[in-house]
């Protein structure tokens, strides 16, 4: 296998090109093997261990070791995708993840080793050096053996080096954006590249650079039953100095932990929060920067669970129009469908993109861990103790004292409160009657009632909560404590509908009940009164803040509905504001790559020809920034035994352009969809796709455009080619978000079918949030007309030179973008894949 990568700098423009081929049929070129004794060799499967052995034998640091052994822990968890090729038969356990034939690499081509010189030496490198490049780099199987680049780049700060260099040599770059275009939860292959990646292209060109020449990348691979997993990341540095955004939440703003509530700043690495899928995860790093600029508070219908953040920190939500009826509307908004909202499925939608009425994921927390301790009167008696007691130790007789207070109408409560300390401790409990004061108190000197409450059940009024344990208690368990608390401090009222309240000055015990009434399946409102100054008979007195818990037991809160495991909350009210300081995100384990702020989710910081099948699973990474341009170009002609399952993805950002070139000859399945964000207002994309499909082929491929601001353009087009049964699939999105104003996107499918054996399937998903873009829409499907035919061989051209000639024709558009040697190339490999088409 033979795969290449050109990049091109120029006027402060980035421009790369790749280009990656591999034998097939009889292009004899590249078809051929050398015998090789390799210094290191994993053997077949994959496992934890073999993860481990890879970042291993590469020496990396630790924080790499652990994004590998989280994406295979991503990797087993996520099915094998159905909806596209049939991948039925790619086996992941005969595969050999890792092999090197040397442990060395070299700068200067005289020192490589002669095996591997010979190989390159076949494929044209040192000529090509010689006469084309800035530089060069070559890896064979699964590690980088020779790299060069000449020394005026060098001394102006280009980085061309490959992935594993990069990851020694600049770890503060290489961390910063590593994984950050495309996480390990992306899909299940991005997972694999990102747990057994080796090799491929770090490329950082800094700002206002120029490179006269282009780069180039040559990769073998040589061995069969081996997966190619390498790993490309490009950054283009603007004219000007533009720092990577994230979205942040300012100081002060609540995390969820399960148990608490927690200020944002205080959280730290190896902190356990709760994710978007409402489970536990690990904090793996936390980001602090300055910020000065716009906040979006965001109040859903519980007033208490509002929180701020920027403008561009994504919230999983589901937009109203989403869910919308035709006709009616509510409160002047638009009347939303039970049905689809139960089918909706929630998105990372930037904050600032959010309007009124939209709904908010509030996920019901997973964690479920039971006490044998915690029997049905235990729970009793902490559900009377957070209502009504308190605990102290007797100063003169050092003896623990646990009180309860009731009305002196209780008796039914304290009857079950009394019988419950009874059969915990062996001893009745003093039940005290102050008709003066109209109250019962109960009275127990209980050691073991004493540290129950204690343990269970800490702070003082305005800072009490119940304790992890209880937080994870089975829900028939919390439903003991909860119905005891409420009969205790709760009130019951009937107005047309039942609604319970209850009220607590302590904020963290406020979310804690929030969240175990949702497991519960129930949505309870938080409202806050605030604190100050007040008259009670006459006396001024310092009243606290209270959170007012507010729920209806048999229906829910008007639009909020239970969907599955997670809540959908509608927003009552959104407001903008001007904030100068410290913002704050950090980054999560796991593939939700999320976590909860006051109880809502938020995203954490955004060969040769063998007889058995082989895997080529690769991750591209792209980064233009302000002003860049970068052209990727690919011409794939993998043999018919490889599985080509890669993920490429770029960020543009104000006024880049990012441009995928994409042809795909060879392989037994393609699923490739290079997509493009375009993330800066003016940003451009492109994408020009070619797909050739003949016996026992699928490619299925397409391209993605996702406009999340002004002003900015597209343009997909798609071509694709089918013969002798082989099959073709054009798969799409083009997604325009609210507040991309002014968006222009274009979208061209056109297939060729030469016989009736072949298919070809165009699957577009257009998802328009904004009423002012101009979008386009076309497709065609043909076949080679007869009379196309006869009007060529009429002239003296042969059928199965006119047949290609017309191919040729129809994939022209391709064709021009290409460099001459390219071209030619290219030409050549269709002219290959044609041949036997007649007779």
């Amino acid at each position: 296998m033979l795969w290449f990568v050109i990049v091109y700098i120029g006027d402060g423009i980035t421009m790369l090109w790749r280009s990656l081929t591999e034998i097939a049929f009889d292009y004899s070129k590249y078809n051929f093997r050398d015998e090789v004794e390799y210094r290191y060799v994993t053997r077949p499967g994959l496992s934890e261990e073999v993860v481990e052995e890879i970042s291993r034998i590469k020496n990396e640091p630790e924080w790499m070791r652990k994004f590998r052994l989280e994406s295979y822990r991503i990797f087993r968890e996520k099915p094998l995708p159905t909806w596209g090729a049939d991948l039925s038969r790619l086996d992941f356990d005969k595969i050999r993840y890792y092999m090197s034939p040397t442990d060395k690499k070299f700068s200067s081509w005289d020192d490589v080793p002669e095996y591997i010189k010979r190989t390159f030496d076949r494929l044209g490198i040192p000529e090509a050096e010689r006469k084309f490049l800035a530089g060069v780099g070559a890896q064979y199987d699964s590690e980088v053996v020779y790299h060069n680049i000449r020394k005026e780049l060098e001394s102006l700060g280009v980085v061309f080096v490959d992935m594993d260099t990069g990851l020694r040599e600049y770890p503060e770059i290489v961390k910063k954006y590593f994984g950050t275009v495309v996480p390990p939860s992306d899909n299940k292959f991005a997972a694999l590249n990102s747990a057994v990646w080796s090799g491929g292209s770090f490329i950082y060109v800094p700002s206002d650079v120029e490179v006269d020449f282009p780069l180039q990348a040559y990769f073998r691979i040589n061995a069969s039953n081996i997966g190619q997993f390498e790993r490309t990341l490009i950054i283009a540095e603007p004219g000007s100095k533009v720092h990577y955004i994230e979205g942040c939440l300012p100081r002060g703003e609540k995390v969820l932990k399960g148990d608490s509530l927690v200020a944002i700043e205080e959280i730290v690495p190896d902190d356990i929060v709760l994710n978007g899928a409402g489970e536990e995860t690990l904090v793996q790093s936390v980001r602090v920067r300055d910020y000065e600029g716009e906040l979006v508070e965001i109040t859903p219908l519980s007033p208490a669970n509002s929180f701020k953040l920027t403008p561009d920190h994504p919230v999983l939500a589901v937009k109203r129009e989403w869910v919308r009826t035709k006709s009616k509307t509510r409160y002047r908004l638009p009347e939303t469908s039970t049905e689809k909202l139960r089918h909706a499925q929630p998105e990372f939608i930037p904050a600032g993109q959010l309007d009124v009425g939209d709904f908010l994921v509030y996920p019901v927390n997973k964690e479920i861990e039971d006490s044998t301790v915690l029997n049905k009167d235990a729970l009793i008696v902490l559900g009377y103790y957070l209502a009504e007691g308190s605990a102290f130790i007797h100063k003169k007789l050092n003896v623990p004292v646990v009180e309860f207070s009731f009305g002196a109408d209780e008796d039914e409560y304290v009857k079950e409160l009394s019988d419950s300390i009874e059969r915990l401790t062996g001893k009745k409990p003093s039940i005290i009657r102050q008709s003066s004061r109209n109250a019962i108190t109960v009275v127990t000197h209980s050691k073991e009632i004493y540290e129950l409450c204690v343990r269970h059940i800490s702070g003082h009024s305005h800072d009490r909560r119940l304790s992890p344990r209880v937080m994870k208690l089975p829900t028939n368990k919390q439903r003991i404590l909860l119905d005891a608390y409420l009969k205790g401090d709760g009130s019951i009222y009937r107005k047309g509908r039942t609604l319970v309240r209850c009220s607590t000055t302590s904020e963290a015990l406020a979310f804690q009940l929030q969240e175990i009434l949702a497991r519960l399946g129930v949505f309870a409102s938080i409202m806050v009164r605030q604190g100050g100054e007040d008259m009670l008979f006459g006396k001024r007195i310092l009243r606290k803040r209270q959170y007012i818990i507010a729920f209806s037991p048999k229906k829910r809160w008007s639009e909020v509905r239970l969907v599955g495991d997670y809540f959908l909350v509608p927003i009552r009210r959104l407001r903008r504001m001007y904030y100068s300081g410290k913002v704050y995100n950090f980054e999560v384990l796991g593939r939700h790559n999320s976590y909860l702020v006051r109880g809502f989710a938020v995203h954490n910081c955004t060969a040769p020809i063998y007889s058995t099948e082989s895997l080529h699973a690769a991750v591209v990474e792209i980064i233009a920034k302000k002003g860049a341009y970068v052209r990727y170009t690919t011409l794939q002609n993998w043999s018919t035994d490889v599985y080509n399952l890669v993920t490429k993805r770029a960020f543009a950002y104000e006024d880049a352009t990012v441009e995928w070139v994409d042809a795909n000859i060879g392989s037994r399945v393609t699923m490739k969809y290079p997509s493009v964000y375009l993330l800066g207002r003016g940003a451009r994309a492109e994408v020009l796709s070619v797909a050739f499909a003949g016996r026992g082929q699928h490619q299925d491929t397409g391209a993605k455009a996702i406009h999340v601001a002004r002003d900015t353009t597209s343009r997909i087009t798609s071509k694709s080619v089918c013969k002798d049964g082989g099959r073709t699939t054009y798969r799409g999105l083009l997604y325009v978000g609210r507040g991309a104003r002014n968006v222009k996107s274009s979208v061209r499918c056109d297939a060729l079918i030469l016989d009736d054996l072949s298919r070809t399937d165009t699957y577009p998903y257009n998802n328009v949030l904004e009423d002012d873009a101009t979008i386009t829409h076309e497709a065609t499907v043909g076949k080679i007309g007869e009379d196309q035919i006869f009007y060529l061989m009429s002239r003296g051209i042969p059928e199965q030179e006119a047949l290609n000639m017309i191919v040729l024709g129809f994939l022209e558009g391709f064709t021009k973008t290409l460099p001459m040697e390219y071209a030619v190339e290219f030409n050549r490999l269709i002219e290959l894949e044609m041949s036997g088409s007649v007779g």
